[in-house]
């Protein structure tokens, strides 16, 4: 990594620690019912096997989908893993909150991971790619650290969502985007990252159009309104074309493979 792409993910740490330190506030129930997660958690979890030994969240943040995975599947270990002291923390209180025992928490740079080769079942990872320039190098490590025929569930933020025109409006107004350095992806993007990095791609899919409208709320209330109509509507088209809508215009897009 060269001293641009460094200072680039100094910077990046920076911002994320000052929202860790913002949610550290925030109960279990907060955070498990945040506008994004209830969207989210019903698509990641049918693309986790039923039965797994182990499975590593990497990148978890707050660990708040590592946990519910721990909750759903109580006969398993869950690992989750994330860079920074603060937001492992953060993940550790909401574990003695919700009493989830068959969890474990590690600090790990997914991009030099300490973990050895071919050793979790399922290895999940949510919105992290994204803000690592040398993004194939972290899905080169998550290929590195599942087990042959193991499986990869991958999410990041979708080019092809309303967010992609806000950030482009925030660049041609001078203005900075609130996380820094955030990379959108088309799945055939992402499906070509992990394809080339040995990981056999078996199912795609997306969740919450209407979240790029929405979380500009804070911008006018209008928006709080948009985003939820257009959600219900994309949830309406969705049951009649196969959640096309979702899948190729979510906020997030995930992608799911086998090593």
């Amino acid at each position: 990594m060269n001293i641009s792409r460094e200072r680039i993910q100094e910077n990046i740490n920076k911002i994320w620690i000052k929202k860790w330190e913002i949610a550290r506030g925030l109960s279990s129930r907060e955070i498990f019912n945040s506008r994004l997660f209830p969207e989210a958690f019903p698509v990641i979890k049918k693309y986790i096997p039923n039965k797994f030994k182990n499975l590593l969240d990497a990148g978890g943040g707050t660990g708040k989908f590592g946990l519910k995975l721990a909750q759903e599947f109580p006969e398993s270990f869950i690992t989750i893993s994330d860079i920074l002291d603060e937001s492992l923390s953060i993940a550790r209180e909401l574990a003695v909150e919700t009493g989830i025992k068959n969890v474990w928490f590690k600090k790990d740079d997914i991009l030099t991971s300490a973990f050895p080769d071919n050793h979790f079942d399922v290895v999940f990872s949510d919105a992290m790619i994204q803000y690592l320039q040398d993004y194939r190098k972290a899905i080169r490590e998550i290929q590195r650290i599942t087990k042959p025929g193991g499986r990869i569930v991958i999410t990041a933020v979708n080019f092809w969502n309303f967010h992609t025109l806000y950030k482009w409006l925030l660049a041609l107004a001078g203005k900075e985007y609130q996380y820094g350095y955030e990379k959108s992806f088309s799945k055939q993007e992402l499906t070509e990252a992990m394809g080339k990095e040995g990981i056999r791609v078996i199912a795609t899919d997306g969740f919450y159009v209407g979240y790029g409208i929405f979380r500009l709320r804070s911008h006018h209330q209008i928006f709080r309104f948009l985003g939820r109509l257009i959600n219900r509507l994309s949830k309406i088209l969705d049951k009649f074309t196969g959640r096309f809508f979702s899948k190729n215009f979510g906020f997030d897009i995930v992608v799911v493979g086998q090593k």
